[in-house]
């Protein structure tokens, strides 16, 4: 299968490109910056790529030529300013399924969307009214929809909750605290109930969708781990990562909100701290953010495989590979290869 990627040097595409080309598909990768693509990837026989971006139109025109499939992962998560959602995750997702039905007609798809277009649920159900809280949300609803407007005959939307593992800067921060012995910051009264995925099991759900051998006409997809996971047992499982105990230290609500309009200037310079930002507390001030992925089990045979608490070892791992995490002491992981 020839397929037309976006993301793929990012955090999720990472993870994916591998898969699809050990699969044995042939990729096209849409790239802002080619440098960052790894030279094993560019030098591939199954790799092309194109110089272009989701917010230039004029560099996604015919970009859909001849293709089986289109993969969406591009995606603006924390811009400095709101309006900055809208060339890529709307505009740039409405010209990429315009030109994949002049160019590609029968081509498949696939959108990798949100679950804060959904909105926050215990659980929320693909069938539900998607009710987002943030501006994030409210832009990648606006994506689907205009990829439905596209008049594409075969597409599917998936709509991930947290994403974690290697290469994942998020919940770095989180591991460091831990790591360090400093305890980890949580809005007080906030999110207590989440669901997560793992980067592996998102590129899967992703493969499995390019895959179907059935039309699929536009279902939206929550993909993730059947886990529901409460906050404290998250942060417990950090804390175990790192071999250390867990320490936290609840900050009132009104503080977050207000400390984030006290750095919503700086961030307007220099785009940090990026994720904390007035349209993140809105998100972060719902109780829960769960899903159900039994519609992308039954639909695309595709189910989760990793559990938080060995995705949260594999994820500190690699950190302390990549020298982003020291530990204090010896590590899990090598505790737990002494003890098998």
């Amino acid at each position: 299968m020839r397929i037309l990627m976006t993301g793929a040097t990012g955090f999720v595409g990472t993870t994916t490109v591998p898969m699809l080309l050990e699969a044995g598909h042939q990729l096209r990768l849409l790239l802002r910056q080619p440098d960052r693509l790894a030279k094993s990837w560019r030098d591939h026989p199954q790799v092309e790529w194109v110089q272009g971006a989701m917010d230039r139109p004029e560099s996604l025109d015919g970009i859909c030529r001849g293709v089986d499939a289109v993969l969406h992962v591009a995606g603006v998560l924390c811009p400095k300013r709101s309006r900055e959602f809208l060339p890529v995750n709307v505009e740039g997702t409405r010209h990429l399924a315009q030109d994949c039905r002049q160019q590609a007609p029968k081509a498949r798809f696939v959108l990798i969307s949100s679950l804060a277009a959904s909105g926050p649920g215990r659980p929320r159900r693909d069938q539900d009214p998607a009710q987002p809280v943030s501006a994030y949300g409210h832009s990648k609803l606006a994506g689907e929809q205009a990829l439905a407007a596209a008049g594409l005959e075969d597409w599917v939307v998936l709509r991930p909750p947290a994403v974690y593992g290697p290469g994942d800067d998020g919940f770095l921060p989180y591991f460091q605290s831990a790591a360090s012995g400093m305890p980890m910051l949580i809005p007080a009264g906030g999110t207590a109930h989440l669901s997560m995925i793992h980067v592996r099991d998102l590129a899967a759900a992703m493969k499995a969708a390019l895959e179907c051998p059935r039309p699929l006409a536009g279902p939206r997809l929550h993909v993730c781990h059947p886990e529901e996971v409460g906050l404290e047992s998250l942060l417990a499982g950090i804390a175990a990562a790192v071999g250390r105990p867990c320490r936290t230290l609840p900050v009132p609500f009104p503080v977050v909100r207000a400390l984030a309009g006290l750095v919503s200037p700086w961030r307007l310079l220099t785009g940090k701290p990026k994720y904390l930002s007035l349209d993140k507390v809105r998100e972060l001030r719902q109780p829960a953010w769960c899903c159900d992925p039994s519609g992308a089990a039954k639909l695309l045979g595709w189910k989760a495989e990793i559990d938080v608490e060995s995705g949260l070892l594999e994820t500190a791992r690699a950190y302390v590979q990549m020298g982003a995490l020291k530990l204090r002491g010896e590590a899990p992981w090598s505790q737990a290869a002494a003890n098998s």
